[in-house]
């Protein structure tokens, strides 16, 4: 499995130098930038584009303590407070291309890549709409042609196998097309990738059948009658929006309380782990969870769950503890005042998890564990391992046992 991971990295990396190199089908690369008019919407070419603004000039502030924003790791330093024009965007007659890893360019009939709906990140950042990476490309198969309306859910980075991208930066946008009025106009739904469960399941959960998905690492060119694309649901920034925490749980907290065949244990003290990864792994884990045994955590691998059984587990807890990771994007499914525990490398420290904690109302705190060696950048960062200090764990723990005492005797 190793192997075949280093081949299909090495292939796409090649793919990717030599599809900068030879010259194909050179008139698939854009000419220019479609620049949006937000200030007066009747100036944008109709038969270019139609603009449907929803949250125009949104506001997104990050409140966490001075505490964790200092600790932030610098290459990650996040802004206070961003503010992003989000909308939706027809293409008649446009196309999509994407990389699959960094780029996604919505492409007008006229042949200029539509600012704001497209996407390319350089570094974990977003570049300005020039720099796409498409306009380094010079090879191009042809676009796939589809009849009728096309939505667009692709994303760069990690959307494609990350289950916390997927519900950052890839269902989201199904909201955003809702505002617009344009759900009902749309005949295929254009997905960054199906290969994963987590995928399949929440897509069925949201009511889009098999049968009007579109792929995009299979066909990462397509053309159509029209194109829908919509603004990233973060924006150009990481800061997650109030709006997308409330679509979130809206669309997912129902099947909470729903009657079914899934069975979860009843355990209120959750530790995730992460012993199905070969990054950040909690060396010390086996001291850890001997620690926790007598609080009666359960350990959870949350790739081996199916999405109803984690809104199950979730929405019952009353403790969450785990290293920072995808896996904590359950967090969503947890009901407001469910304490959460993140445990961070001092080498890679984000703010993401605290982000929403504040938005959805959970009791949150996090323990920063000493590293062994500087870390550069977040490609770095995101591979170290952590050994935990378990009696800060157990610290925080027995203070919240005595918290609860409290108030059950002032109560």
């Amino acid at each position: 499995m190793k192997m075949k991971a280093y081949y299909n990295k090495g292939t796409k990396k090649l793919k990717k130098i030599f599809g900068r190199i030879i010259p194909f089908n050179t008139q698939y690369r854009p000419g220019d930038v479609c620049r949006i008019n937000l200030e007066q919407l009747t100036e944008n070419n109709s038969r270019e584009i139609r603009v449907h603004p929803i949250y125009l000039g949104l506001t997104t502030d990050l409140n966490i303590s001075e505490h964790l924003y200092e600790a932030c790791s610098e290459y990650w330093k996040p802004k206070r407070k961003v503010q992003t024009d989000y909308m939706v965007v027809e293409a008649p007659n446009g196309r999509i291309y994407t990389d699959n890893e960094s780029s996604v360019a919505v492409v007008s009939q006229y042949n200029r890549l539509i600012e704001n709906v497209s996407l390319s990140l350089s570094g974990g950042k977003v570049s300005e709409p020039n720099l796409n990476n498409i306009f380094e490309q010079r090879y191009f198969m042809p676009p796939v042609k589809y009849n009728g309306t096309v939505f667009s859910l692709l994303t760069g980075g990690a959307g494609l196998n990350n289950i916390g991208h997927w519900f950052l930066d890839v269902l989201p946008r199904l909201h955003l097309l809702r505002e617009s009025g344009l759900y009902d106009k749309v005949d295929w739904f254009y997905v960054p990738s199906m290969r994963y469960s987590y995928q399949t399941e929440t897509l069925e959960l949201l009511g889009i059948p098999k049968e009007k998905i579109i792929e995009g690492d299979k066909f990462p060119h397509i053309a159509a009658d029209c194109i829908i694309a919509s603004t990233a649901p973060r924006g150009n920034h990481t800061l997650v929006p109030k709006w997308l925490c409330d679509f979130i749980q809206e669309s997912f907290m129902p099947y909470a309380e729903e009657d079914s065949d899934v069975i979860t244990p009843e355990t209120p003290y959750l530790y995730i782990s992460r012993s199905d990864s070969k990054i950040r792994n909690v060396l010390n884990e086996q001291e850890l969870l001997q620690a926790l045994e007598p609080y009666g955590f359960k350990t959870v691998v949350s790739s081996q769950l199916s999405i109803k059984e984690k809104i199950k587990l979730f929405s019952k807890a009353k403790v969450v503890l785990g290293a920072t990771g995808a896996g904590l994007i359950s967090m969503f499914f947890c009901k407001p005042g469910t304490k959460m525990i993140e445990i961070f490398n001092e080498g890679f420290v984000i703010e993401p998890f605290y982000d929403i904690a504040t938005k959805i109302d959970l009791d949150y705190e996090y323990i920063i564990c000493q590293g062994n060696k500087r870390v550069r950048n977040a490609d770095q960062g995101q591979r170290e391992h952590l050994v935990v200090e378990t009696d800060r764990v157990l610290e925080i723990l027995d203070k919240m046992k005595k918290d609860r005492s409290k108030s059950v005797e002032v109560a």
